[in-house]
Protein backbone atom coordinates (compact mmCIF):
# COMPACT_ATOMS: atom_id res chain seq x y z
CA UNK A 1 0.00 0.00 0.00
CA UNK A 2 2.56 2.42 0.76
CA UNK A 3 2.03 5.61 2.57
CA UNK A 4 -1.02 6.01 0.44
CA UNK A 5 -4.08 8.71 1.66
CA UNK A 6 -7.55 6.85 1.80
CA UNK A 7 -8.95 8.55 -1.37
CA UNK A 8 -6.66 11.18 -3.22
CA UNK A 9 -2.74 10.68 -3.88
CA UNK A 10 -1.24 13.60 -5.95
CA UNK A 11 2.08 14.05 -7.52
CA UNK A 12 4.43 16.41 -4.83
CA UNK A 13 5.95 19.69 -6.10
CA UNK A 14 9.10 19.63 -7.97
CA UNK A 15 12.34 19.25 -5.59
CA UNK A 16 13.71 17.79 -2.76
CA UNK A 17 10.28 16.95 -1.07
CA UNK A 18 9.49 14.50 1.59
CA UNK A 19 7.03 13.27 -1.42
CA UNK A 20 3.72 11.97 0.74
CA UNK A 21 2.34 8.92 -1.00
CA UNK A 22 5.16 8.26 -3.34
CA UNK A 23 7.96 5.81 -2.42
CA UNK A 24 11.67 4.87 -4.01
CA UNK A 25 12.06 0.95 -3.87
CA UNK A 26 15.47 0.24 -4.11
CA UNK A 27 17.71 -2.56 -5.55
CA UNK A 28 20.87 -3.26 -7.71
CA UNK A 29 20.87 -5.20 -11.16
CA UNK A 30 20.51 -8.68 -9.11
CA UNK A 31 17.43 -7.46 -7.32
CA UNK A 32 15.35 -5.86 -5.28
CA UNK A 33 16.67 -4.93 -1.93
CA UNK A 34 20.25 -3.11 -1.60
CA UNK A 35 22.61 -4.28 0.83
CA UNK A 36 23.16 -1.03 2.61
CA UNK A 37 19.65 0.51 2.55
CA UNK A 38 17.59 -2.33 2.22
CA UNK A 39 14.15 -2.27 -0.05
CA UNK A 40 13.06 1.25 0.18
CA UNK A 41 14.25 4.61 0.94
CA UNK A 42 13.58 5.62 4.30
CA UNK A 43 13.50 9.37 4.37
CA UNK A 44 12.70 9.91 8.40
CA UNK A 45 14.02 8.44 11.18
CA UNK A 46 13.18 8.02 14.77
CA UNK A 47 15.24 7.48 18.12
CA UNK A 48 17.91 9.92 17.44
CA UNK A 49 18.50 7.57 13.91
CA UNK A 50 18.31 10.11 10.84
CA UNK A 51 16.61 9.72 7.78
CA UNK A 52 18.60 7.64 4.79
CA UNK A 53 18.27 10.60 2.41
CA UNK A 54 14.99 12.30 0.27
CA UNK A 55 13.34 12.29 -3.15
CA UNK A 56 14.20 14.85 -5.23
CA UNK A 57 11.23 15.43 -8.07
CA UNK A 58 11.80 16.84 -11.42
CA UNK A 59 9.68 16.39 -14.29
CA UNK A 60 10.14 16.84 -18.18
CA UNK A 61 7.36 17.17 -21.29
CA UNK A 62 4.65 19.45 -21.07
CA UNK A 63 1.05 18.54 -21.05
CA UNK A 64 -0.27 14.91 -20.71
CA UNK A 65 3.05 14.15 -21.93
CA UNK A 66 4.65 15.65 -18.77
CA UNK A 67 5.92 12.75 -16.53
CA UNK A 68 8.18 12.47 -13.35
CA UNK A 69 11.84 12.12 -12.97
CA UNK A 70 12.69 10.83 -9.57
CA UNK A 71 15.75 10.59 -7.75
CA UNK A 72 17.37 10.02 -4.53
CA UNK A 73 19.22 12.85 -2.12
CA UNK A 74 22.09 10.49 -0.45
CA UNK A 75 25.09 11.78 0.90
CA UNK A 76 27.12 9.16 0.13
CA UNK A 77 25.41 7.33 -3.11
CA UNK A 78 26.21 3.57 -3.76
CA UNK A 79 27.44 2.79 -7.06
CA UNK A 80 25.55 -0.19 -8.28
CA UNK A 81 21.90 1.41 -6.34
CA UNK A 82 19.32 1.54 -8.93
CA UNK A 83 15.32 3.04 -8.02
CA UNK A 84 12.05 2.26 -8.99
CA UNK A 85 9.85 5.31 -7.44
CA UNK A 86 6.20 4.27 -6.87
CA UNK A 87 3.30 6.21 -6.80
CA UNK A 88 0.53 5.01 -3.87
CA UNK A 89 -2.81 4.33 -5.49
CA UNK A 90 -6.14 5.09 -3.80
CA UNK A 91 -7.29 2.75 -1.00
CA UNK A 92 -10.68 2.09 -2.29
CA UNK A 93 -12.72 -0.69 -3.08
CA UNK A 94 -8.90 -2.40 -2.45
CA UNK A 95 -9.99 -4.64 0.56
CA UNK A 96 -12.44 -5.92 -1.79
CA UNK A 97 -9.21 -8.47 -3.23
CA UNK A 98 -9.17 -10.81 -0.73
CA UNK A 99 -12.14 -12.41 -1.44
CA UNK A 100 -11.86 -13.62 -5.03
CA UNK A 101 -11.31 -16.60 -4.83
CA UNK A 102 -7.97 -18.28 -5.27
CA UNK A 103 -8.86 -21.36 -7.56
CA UNK A 104 -10.56 -18.85 -10.07
CA UNK A 105 -6.92 -16.58 -10.50
CA UNK A 106 -4.99 -20.00 -11.38
CA UNK A 107 -8.16 -20.93 -13.77
CA UNK A 108 -8.04 -17.64 -15.40
CA UNK A 109 -3.80 -18.32 -15.48
CA UNK A 110 -4.05 -21.27 -17.29
CA UNK A 111 -6.91 -19.91 -19.41
CA UNK A 112 -4.76 -17.05 -20.51
CA UNK A 113 -2.27 -19.72 -21.43
CA UNK A 114 -4.60 -21.63 -23.81
CA UNK A 115 -6.23 -19.04 -25.41
CA UNK A 116 -2.55 -17.05 -26.06
CA UNK A 117 -4.15 -13.59 -26.33
CA UNK A 118 -2.20 -12.61 -23.46
CA UNK A 119 0.04 -14.72 -21.11
CA UNK A 120 -0.51 -13.60 -17.35
CA UNK A 121 1.54 -15.46 -14.45
CA UNK A 122 0.42 -16.41 -11.22
CA UNK A 123 2.61 -14.07 -8.63
CA UNK A 124 3.60 -17.41 -6.23
CA UNK A 125 3.95 -15.98 -2.19
CA UNK A 126 5.60 -18.30 0.09
CA UNK A 127 3.98 -18.34 3.71
CA UNK A 128 5.53 -18.87 6.94
CA UNK A 129 4.72 -22.58 7.35
CA UNK A 130 6.25 -22.94 3.89
CA UNK A 131 3.31 -23.38 1.65
CA UNK A 132 2.37 -21.44 -0.93
CA UNK A 133 -0.16 -19.09 -1.67
CA UNK A 134 -1.36 -16.94 -4.88
CA UNK A 135 -0.06 -13.57 -4.61
CA UNK A 136 -2.33 -10.78 -5.43
CA UNK A 137 -1.45 -7.91 -3.53
CA UNK A 138 1.13 -4.65 -4.19
CA UNK A 139 2.74 -4.16 -7.78
CA UNK A 140 4.45 -7.15 -8.10
CA UNK A 141 1.75 -9.28 -6.67
CA UNK A 142 3.93 -9.94 -3.53
CA UNK A 143 1.70 -10.60 -1.28
CA UNK A 144 -1.14 -12.91 -0.79
CA UNK A 145 -3.38 -11.44 1.64
CA UNK A 146 -4.61 -7.58 2.78
CA UNK A 147 -3.19 -8.19 6.10
CA UNK A 148 0.00 -8.90 5.21
CA UNK A 149 0.63 -6.11 2.57
CA UNK A 150 -0.57 -4.30 5.82
CA UNK A 151 2.42 -5.30 7.81
CA UNK A 152 4.44 -4.76 4.98
CA UNK A 153 3.48 -1.37 4.77
CA UNK A 154 3.71 -0.51 8.64
CA UNK A 155 7.39 -2.61 8.23
CA UNK A 156 8.75 -0.91 5.04
CA UNK A 157 7.37 2.80 5.66
CA UNK A 158 7.31 2.77 9.59
CA UNK A 159 9.51 -0.05 10.74
CA UNK A 160 7.16 -1.34 12.63
CA UNK A 161 7.12 -5.16 13.26
CA UNK A 162 4.28 -7.80 13.51
CA UNK A 163 3.84 -11.03 13.17
CA UNK A 164 3.91 -10.79 9.50
CA UNK A 165 6.97 -9.02 9.48
CA UNK A 166 8.77 -10.25 12.82
CA UNK A 167 12.12 -7.58 12.54
CA UNK A 168 11.63 -4.75 14.75
CA UNK A 169 14.45 -2.57 13.11
CA UNK A 170 12.11 -2.47 10.16
CA UNK A 171 14.38 -1.90 7.05
CA UNK A 172 17.66 -1.44 8.57
CA UNK A 173 20.29 -3.59 7.11
CA UNK A 174 23.37 -5.13 8.86
CA UNK A 175 25.73 -2.07 7.28
CA UNK A 176 23.24 0.68 9.58
CA UNK A 177 24.24 -0.70 13.05
CA UNK A 178 23.02 2.76 14.29
CA UNK A 179 19.56 1.91 13.17
CA UNK A 180 19.62 -2.16 14.82
CA UNK A 181 21.31 -0.69 17.51
CA UNK A 182 18.29 2.14 18.69
CA UNK A 183 15.86 2.07 21.01
CA UNK A 184 13.03 -0.26 19.43
CA UNK A 185 9.39 -0.85 20.71
CA UNK A 186 8.34 -4.36 21.02
CA UNK A 187 5.38 -4.88 23.36
CA UNK A 188 4.65 -8.20 25.46
CA UNK A 189 0.53 -6.84 24.73
CA UNK A 190 1.20 -6.88 21.06
CA UNK A 191 2.89 -10.62 20.97
CA UNK A 192 6.16 -9.87 21.67
CA UNK A 193 5.88 -7.17 18.44
CA UNK A 194 5.08 -3.48 17.77
CA UNK A 195 2.10 -4.13 15.99
CA UNK A 196 -0.50 -6.50 17.09
CA UNK A 197 -2.64 -8.75 14.95
CA UNK A 198 -5.45 -7.20 16.22
CA UNK A 199 -4.59 -3.61 14.94
CA UNK A 200 -3.73 -4.76 11.67
CA UNK A 201 -7.69 -6.13 11.65
CA UNK A 202 -8.62 -3.01 12.88
CA UNK A 203 -6.58 -1.14 9.91
CA UNK A 204 -8.15 -4.31 7.17
CA UNK A 205 -11.81 -3.32 8.66
CA UNK A 206 -11.52 0.25 8.08
CA UNK A 207 -10.43 -0.68 4.51
CA UNK A 208 -13.11 -2.94 3.84
CA UNK A 209 -15.34 0.41 4.66
CA UNK A 210 -13.28 2.20 1.84
CA UNK A 211 -15.67 0.09 -0.88
CA UNK A 212 -15.53 1.42 -4.54
CA UNK A 213 -18.40 3.77 -5.08
CA UNK A 214 -21.53 2.55 -6.90
CA UNK A 215 -19.95 2.07 -10.89
CA UNK A 216 -22.00 4.80 -13.48
CA UNK A 217 -21.20 2.28 -15.30
CA UNK A 218 -22.38 -1.02 -13.75
CA UNK A 219 -25.13 -1.70 -16.30
CA UNK A 220 -23.99 -3.05 -19.94
CA UNK A 221 -23.29 -0.19 -21.90
CA UNK A 222 -21.97 0.57 -25.51
CA UNK A 223 -18.78 1.68 -23.68
CA UNK A 224 -18.39 -1.27 -21.75
CA UNK A 225 -18.43 -3.18 -25.15
CA UNK A 226 -15.50 -0.98 -26.45
CA UNK A 227 -13.47 -1.43 -23.38
CA UNK A 228 -13.84 -5.42 -24.34
CA UNK A 229 -13.35 -4.96 -28.17
CA UNK A 230 -10.21 -3.34 -27.66
CA UNK A 231 -8.63 -5.89 -25.81
CA UNK A 232 -8.82 -3.90 -22.52
CA UNK A 233 -10.85 -6.45 -20.36
CA UNK A 234 -8.19 -9.13 -21.53
CA UNK A 235 -6.75 -8.08 -18.08
CA UNK A 236 -8.55 -5.58 -16.73
CA UNK A 237 -11.21 -7.94 -16.43
CA UNK A 238 -14.42 -6.65 -14.76
CA UNK A 239 -15.16 -9.22 -12.26
CA UNK A 240 -14.02 -12.24 -10.80
CA UNK A 241 -15.44 -14.89 -8.59
CA UNK A 242 -15.78 -14.70 -5.00
CA UNK A 243 -15.34 -17.67 -2.35
CA UNK A 244 -18.99 -17.67 -1.46
CA UNK A 245 -20.42 -17.66 -5.09
CA UNK A 246 -20.44 -14.01 -5.94
CA UNK A 247 -18.82 -11.25 -8.04
CA UNK A 248 -15.84 -8.85 -6.99
CA UNK A 249 -15.77 -5.92 -9.41
CA UNK A 250 -11.76 -5.02 -9.55
CA UNK A 251 -11.34 -4.33 -13.54
CA UNK A 252 -8.32 -6.56 -13.07
CA UNK A 253 -7.61 -10.41 -13.45
CA UNK A 254 -4.42 -10.31 -10.05
CA UNK A 255 -2.23 -11.91 -12.59
CA UNK A 256 1.33 -10.58 -13.48
CA UNK A 257 1.61 -9.66 -16.98
CA UNK A 258 4.85 -8.33 -18.84
CA UNK A 259 4.22 -4.26 -19.48
CA UNK A 260 8.01 -3.92 -21.85
CA UNK A 261 11.19 -2.03 -20.95
CA UNK A 262 10.10 1.25 -20.68
CA UNK A 263 7.93 0.23 -17.69
CA UNK A 264 10.22 -1.97 -16.18
CA UNK A 265 11.75 -1.56 -12.54
CA UNK A 266 15.37 -1.25 -13.21
CA UNK A 267 15.90 -4.32 -10.88
CA UNK A 268 15.78 -7.80 -11.05
CA UNK A 269 14.76 -10.41 -13.82
CA UNK A 270 11.31 -9.86 -13.37
CA UNK A 271 11.48 -6.20 -13.37
CA UNK A 272 8.84 -5.86 -16.19
CA UNK A 273 5.99 -8.09 -14.91
CA UNK A 274 3.27 -6.15 -13.44
CA UNK A 275 0.20 -7.12 -11.38
CA UNK A 276 -2.71 -5.80 -13.06
CA UNK A 277 -3.39 -2.67 -11.34
CA UNK A 278 -7.18 -2.69 -10.59
CA UNK A 279 -9.36 0.28 -12.29
CA UNK A 280 -11.80 1.43 -9.11
CA UNK A 281 -11.81 5.56 -8.28
CA UNK A 282 -9.93 6.56 -11.46
CA UNK A 283 -11.42 10.24 -11.66
CA UNK A 284 -9.34 13.04 -12.34
CA UNK A 285 -8.70 15.51 -9.77
CA UNK A 286 -6.20 18.56 -9.81
CA UNK A 287 -2.91 17.05 -9.43
CA UNK A 288 -3.53 13.69 -10.39
CA UNK A 289 -1.28 11.12 -11.96
CA UNK A 290 -1.57 7.73 -13.26
CA UNK A 291 0.53 4.52 -13.70
CA UNK A 292 3.25 3.18 -10.51
CA UNK A 293 5.10 5.96 -11.10
CA UNK A 294 2.77 8.75 -12.09
CA UNK A 295 4.26 9.55 -15.19
CA UNK A 296 0.67 9.77 -17.17
CA UNK A 297 -1.32 12.47 -16.43
CA UNK A 298 -4.33 11.65 -17.62
CA UNK A 299 -6.01 7.95 -18.73
CA UNK A 300 -5.19 8.32 -22.76
CA UNK A 301 -1.48 8.84 -21.79
CA UNK A 302 -1.60 5.84 -19.42
CA UNK A 303 -2.99 3.66 -21.66
CA UNK A 304 -0.38 4.80 -24.53
CA UNK A 305 2.62 3.93 -22.36
CA UNK A 306 1.17 0.31 -22.14
CA UNK A 307 3.53 -2.17 -23.91
CA UNK A 308 4.58 -5.48 -23.95
CA UNK A 309 1.74 -8.30 -23.95
CA UNK A 310 -0.71 -4.94 -23.72
CA UNK A 311 0.93 -3.70 -26.76
CA UNK A 312 -2.20 -4.83 -29.20
CA UNK A 313 -4.78 -3.29 -26.79
CA UNK A 314 -3.29 -0.26 -27.06
CA UNK A 315 -2.80 -0.50 -30.78
CA UNK A 316 -6.56 -1.25 -30.81
CA UNK A 317 -7.26 2.20 -29.01
CA UNK A 318 -4.72 4.29 -30.51
CA UNK A 319 -6.67 3.18 -34.05
CA UNK A 320 -10.04 3.76 -32.67
CA UNK A 321 -12.09 7.16 -33.81
CA UNK A 322 -11.10 10.03 -31.65
CA UNK A 323 -14.97 10.20 -30.35
CA UNK A 324 -14.73 6.99 -29.32
CA UNK A 325 -11.55 7.29 -27.46
CA UNK A 326 -12.89 9.96 -25.46
CA UNK A 327 -16.02 7.96 -24.63
CA UNK A 328 -14.02 4.94 -23.46
CA UNK A 329 -11.70 7.34 -21.27
CA UNK A 330 -14.78 9.07 -19.98
CA UNK A 331 -16.40 5.37 -19.19
CA UNK A 332 -12.96 4.62 -17.60
CA UNK A 333 -13.23 8.46 -15.11
CA UNK A 334 -16.40 6.39 -13.99
CA UNK A 335 -15.01 3.28 -12.66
Amino acid sequence: MGPALAGRVVMPEIGPVAAPGMVLRLGTEAGEGHSDLGRQLQTLGAGGVRGEGRIALGRSGKGSSERPEVSAVLAEPPADLRLAPLLAPSLIGRAAIDRVDEEAIVALAARQAAEGRVAGRIGRVMLPDGTEAVGRYGVAAGRATLAAQIADAFALDMGLSSDFAPGDAGDCTAAQQRCLTAQHGPDPWREGHEVAIYEIELIAAYLADKAAPAQRHAAPAPEAALFAETGCADCHMPQLPDREGGMVTLYSDLLLHDMGPDLARPFGADGALWRTAPLLALGPYPGRRYLHDGRAGDIDAAIRAHDGEAAPARGRYAALPEAERARLVAFLEGL
